[in-house]
């Protein structure tokens, strides 16, 4: 959707600059999902499930073993495969 708005300008050259993102368009959206993202766990926090939504939100037949027991490795460009390392500060 086009629209035209006034943008508090040196909030978004910041925002661009700290995520490294290049184009006005991508920082906006960004903005947006991080809002609606922090706005979600707002909601969740105020108004928490009930142990029965709670119970109710996962699929019962969902098997996160048998997934994982499934899964293709992953393979590095340079050979190596499984998990990559973290990186030592």
């Amino acid at each position: 959707m086009k629209t035209t708005i006034e943008i508090d300008e040196v909030k978004l050259d910041r925002i661009m600059k700290m995520t490294g993102i290049s184009t006005m368009k991508e920082a906006v959206d960004w903005s947006l999902n991080e809002a609606l993202r922090i706005a979600t766990i707002n909601h969740v926090m105020e108004d928490p499930w009930t142990p029965e939504e709670a119970r109710n939100a996962v699929d019962p037949s969902y098997d996160i073993i048998a997934i994982r027991n499934h899964a293709t490795p992953v393979t590095y460009p340079d050979g190596r495969s499984g998990r990559k390392p973290r990186s030592k500060k």
